[in-house]
């Protein structure tokens, strides 16, 4: 089962950002309205949210955006074990079709030009930015659809990473990427960098265990919460967390949320191993091996596969993603001051 999605991923992701890409994501669109209409913030932009690295000179009143990428949770599982018991959960994402999630992160980029727009940026124009010296320097790949595996501390997620249509992907590293094209691209065009790394997660999936002294506390322990939230992802060489990379003439300017921000509702159907399904805003499930004091069980599994409606996920996935660019937005209006 946790499988399921990467497979139907991959059957697409060569089709990166071609004519029939765009027509895809032009098709969704039209079947889901969520796509079409004004993006409503669940919540207000927390105002101290934010960990801030300043480098370079000071921000300017031009933006330039070639490289914005989204990375949607596809399946996640944890596991927690004491010293004769295990807590596991396993979770996987279905109707999250790639021409889906294709529009949704077509959408955000407009979101973001807009409230760029709205805040008194001017953007550069794609065909202004890329005919510059500094664009063919840079280094990047077709942006199709990747699916991004990653392990900690006993948790494993699987991501599928989206560009917005005709946009390329760079390489992901611990170091600033394209550095020297970029200082090239901001003194010829007189423009700021952005380089936004979101997420659109569809649960808060977790597990811990009582350590070697259980037996005297609680066994192991597993649980997930359906919830759509931008928030981190495991961190590592590979992907860096929820970082948005400000590149400036001098260096860069970076910073991280520190949290995560939700966009609470329902947004399709949750079963278990069972087959009972109910709606996501009460499909929580958890594991617990503690038995009170006569014992454990051994090993317990909690199981959600979330179907989603694709309406109801679009709307909540692009009000993640909008709560996302205004936090961006904000540090970059304070950094510009």
């Amino acid at each position: 089962m946790r499988h399921t999605i990467p497979i139907l991923l991959a059957t697409s992701i060569c089709v990166g950002a071609s004519a029939q890409a765009l027509e895809q994501s032009e098709q969704a669109g039209q079947m889901v309205g969520a796509l079409r209409t004004p993006i409503e913030l669940p919540s207000a932009p927390p105002q101290k949210f934010t960990r801030n690295v300043f480098a370079g000179d000071k921000v300017r009143q031009r933006i330039f955006i070639p490289s914005y990428r989204v990375s949607f949770l596809i399946s996640a599982s944890a596991s927690a074990r004491t010293t004769d018991t295990r807590a596991n959960v396993e979770t996987v994402l279905s109707g999250a079709e790639p021409a889906l999630i294709q529009a949704i992160t077509d959408r955000a980029y407009a979101d973001l030009v807009e409230r760029l727009t709205a805040a008194g940026f001017s953007v550069v124009p794609q065909g202004e930015w890329s005919s510059t010296s500094g664009a063919t320097s840079l280094k990047a790949k077709p942006g199709e659809i990747e699916i991004q595996k990653m392990s900690s501390n006993g948790a494993r997620q699987s991501y599928a990473l989206v560009h917005p249509t005709g946009l390329a992907a760079w390489p992901e590293s611990a170091m600033p990427v394209n550095l020297g094209a970029v200082r090239t691209m901001t003194r010829e065009l007189d423009a700021t960098m952005v380089a936004p790394r979101f997420t659109v997660n569809y649960a808060y999936v977790q597990a811990k265990g009582g350590g070697s002294m259980a037996i005297l506390s609680r066994g192991a322990q597993a649980s997930f919460r359906p919830m759509i939230h931008g928030g981190p992802v495991i961190g590592g060489f590979s992907m860096e967390p929820w970082r948005v990379r400000v590149g400036q003439h001098g260096g860069f300017m970076e910073y991280k949320v520190d949290g995560s921000l939700e966009a609470p509702g329902d947004f399709g159907l949750v079963s278990g191993r069972g087959g009972d399904a109910r709606a996501t805003s009460t499909g929580g499930a958890g594991v617990d091996t503690w038995e009170g004091r006569l014992g454990y069980n051994s090993q317990l599994t909690a199981t959600g596969r979330f179907e989603v409606d694709p309406e109801a996920y679009a709307r909540l996935a692009l009000q993640a993603l909008a709560l996302q660019n205004q936090v961006a937005v904000d540090e970059l209006r304070k950094a510009r001051r």
